[in-house]
């Protein structure tokens, strides 16, 4: 990363936070470094209401990026002005300045991440499925920034990225999407676009509805929503969870509703899905201990989604499990699952693509 500042000489305490936490070069927008190797991403920590310094800034980016580099603008205010500039100057996105540090370079990884996942679709050897999946996770990240930014989510890019998945796993293995998904580094958004692509793929097997497919789909894209709220140190711990870490983490599923209920809008099975994909028929689920025919046939979908996107999922400290070792699991689960669910989700999966 490279870090383009007009206030170089002050301490500022998201600067030394980024140089501390990743490998990122700091440089005065007035004196820019010779040009050294490409920066994955360029973050723009400049005034640019003032048209000297936007027209400094312009002359900084034109010698530091690529073409296709993308660039954060940090705005010090909310004027048209500056989001008009930063448009102009070629702002992949633009966040407030005042933002928590850990927040922005939240943003700035996802840049980051999706800028790879670009790259890797550009090959010729890429499959489609892999500029889709990348499509969908774009439009994931914006949901989540909007919810940490605290404002609504766009009901329309939900809408889309459902949309998008729908058509990948009607022309592919639901396995060669999983291959695709495994690629995405951000644990979060990996697990939500394999639990979406899973969720899709048995929609269609188990015929439902077009309109039902969609809106299984809309929910599994947003159905860890209320993870945005936790923090992440708990969220991207690189291991098992401790007993408090564990407490913190099981709130999403409640929190996640709450916001959608806040928000309004939402049909009542995205917010059935997203409160009680924990739920087992037995009663020993969470949030709310549901047991039997309270659990809607909705959600037992999700959840046997939701846990076998979690045992083949790839993380940095393990490889993802072969699918009939992930099988056996769930059927191990007995009474936790619906039976005659799983059984139709077993013959997807097993099924030759």
């Amino acid at each position: 990363m490279l870090l383009l500042t007009d206030r170089a000489g002050n301490k500022v305490d998201l600067h030394d936070y980024l140089i501390r936490s990743r490998h990122c070069r700091l440089a005065d927008l007035f004196t820019p470094p010779a040009e050294a190797s490409e920066p994955t991403l360029v973050i723009s920590d400049a005034d640019v209401a003032n048209s000297f310094i936007a027209q400094q800034l312009a002359v900084s980016l034109k010698r530091v990026r690529r073409d296709g580099v993308p660039v954060l603008f940090l705005a010090r205010d909310d004027s048209e002005t500056t989001v008009a500039v930063a448009a102009s100057l070629g702002a992949t996105q633009v966040v407030r300045s005042n933002l928590s540090p850990e927040l922005i370079r939240g943003v700035a990884d996802r840049l980051v991440k999706a800028q790879e996942a670009r790259c890797r679709t550009s090959r010729p050897s890429a499959h489609p499925a892999a500029a889709q999946a990348s499509e969908v996770m774009s439009a994931l990240a914006n949901c989540f920034d909007s919810i940490r930014r605290n404002e609504a989510l766009s009901v329309q890019q939900i809408d889309k990225g459902a949309d998008v998945v729908l058509s990948a796993v009607k022309t592919t293995h639901i396995l060669k999407w999983l291959d695709v998904v495994r690629e995405i580094d951000d644990v979060t958004f990996q697990h939500c676009l394999l639990v979406a692509g899973l969720i899709a793929a048995f929609s269609v097997k188990l015929g439902l509805t077009l309109s039902h497919q969609r809106i299984l789909s809309q929910a599994a894209l947003i159905h860890d929503i209320g993870k945005a709220r936790i923090p992440p140190a708990i969220l991207n711990k690189p291991g098992a969870l401790t007993a408090p870490e564990r407490a913190i983490m099981v709130t999403h599923a409640a929190v996640g509703h709450d916001m959608l209920v806040q928000q309004g809008g939402f049909d009542p099975v995205i917010l059935d899905v997203v409160r009680h994909h924990h739920e087992y028929l037995d009663g020993s689920g969470y949030p709310d201990r549901l047991k039997g025919a309270q659990i809607s046939g909705y959600v037992r979908i999700s959840t046997i989604c939701d846990i076998y996107a979690a045992l083949v999922e790839r993380r940095q400290y393990k490889t993802p499990m072969p699918p009939r070792r992930a099988l056996s699991i769930l059927a191990e689960m007995g009474p936790k699952l619906d039976a005659g669910l799983l059984k139709t989700f077993t013959d997807m999966v097993t099924e030759t693509g």
